[in-house]
């Protein structure tokens, strides 16, 4: 029941209990909610607090919130559907996180491509999840290994906050997928692992969380 740890900060001898069962505990009542309905809920409450900050750039909940419904737009004007998987190719920034919150809100599933990858691999991933569209910070020519499949080129202006667009307001379930991710393929195929918005739900909202010592995560 009790799980006995050696603190760096304790005496030889002393030993710090941490309750297993407690530590383990999955009673916990957890939103049924996907994660988009969450973050906006997060901006109503908390509309001017900073919510991104990327390098002098800073966005609060009701910047990110607003940004994110007019890309959403953006992307069922292009054709995204709820359930649709959409590539993103974009280096780390403010528009890359706007477009991610853009995806779900259009009720789409994300697939995030890492340019380190070979673009035979890139051009594979977005065949085998059957991504609808690829969004890009990437000039012409810089998407090849999308073939045919339409592409949405951003920059940073797709983080202003230019007016208020109504939400689409998609009705979906937690169980819905939210990302696909892809594993290295260092042993063969890469294979892709489908995280739903419950599975992030589950991770954000852990208790243990509010302990204070995750102040910086590695991520």
């Amino acid at each position: 029941r009790d799980w006995c740890v050696q603190m760096p900060q304790q005496q030889a001898g002393q030993a710090h209990s941490v309750d297993i069962d407690e530590y383990n505990s999955t009673a916990v009542a957890l939103p049924e909610l996907p994660l988009h309905e969450l973050f906006t809920a997060q901006a109503g409450r908390t509309p001017d607090a900073g919510a991104l900050l990327c390098g002098e750039v800073e966005l609060t909940y009701r910047q990110l919130d607003v940004a994110s419904d007019g890309f959403a737009h953006r992307l069922v004007a292009a054709g995204v559907r709820p359930g649709d998987r959409v590539g993103l190719f974009l280096d780390r920034s403010l528009a890359y996180v706007v477009a991610m919150l853009g995806v779900l809100k259009a009720g789409g599933v994300y697939v995030p491509l890492d340019a380190r990858q070979p673009v035979e691999r890139l051009g594979w991933m977005l065949r085998d999840t059957g991504a609808v569209l690829l969004v890009t910070d990437r000039r012409e020519g810089g998407t090849d290994f999308a073939g045919e499949l339409p592409v949405v080129r951003v920059d940073a202006g797709i983080a202003a906050a230019d007016g208020e667009l109504v939400p689409l307001g998609f009705s979906l379930s937690p169980d819905q997928a939210a990302y696909v991710m892809y594993t290295s393929g260092s042993s063969g195929t890469p294979k892709g692992v489908v995280n739903t918005h419950r599975n992030v739900v589950e991770l954000a909202l852990d208790p243990w969380w509010a302990s204070g010592r995750h102040r910086r995560v590695l991520a």
